[in-house]
């Protein structure tokens, strides 16, 4: 085995392990893209069902409904990344 066979060997391997290290860095970036989104869409809708329930004195019944409604967009976010994720 001479150098330029060893260089090229050892080019191989750092291209494959670079390779592997940015896919599970892309990989968790994705779960906490997708975390972030569901956590946000609810927290947003039950903050908007909070100050309308506030506004309109109907205590908790607003709050639930955009609470549902927040959960119900997060899960879509979630699926429809999943779906782009695979298309990839």
């Amino acid at each position: 085995m001479d150098l330029k066979e060893l260089k090229n060997k050892i080019k191989k391997t750092n291209l494959i392990k670079t390779t592997s290290e940015t896919h599970k860095g892309n990989a968790f970036g994705i779960a906490m893209r997708m975390g972030t989104e569901f956590v946000a869409a609810v927290f947003v809708a039950s903050f908007i069902g909070f100050y309308l329930d506030k506004w309109l004195d109907t205590k908790p019944i607003l709050m639930l409904i955009f609470f549902f409604i927040g959960a119900a967009t997060g899960i879509l976010n979630v699926v429809r990344t999943s779906k782009m994720i695979n298309k990839e």
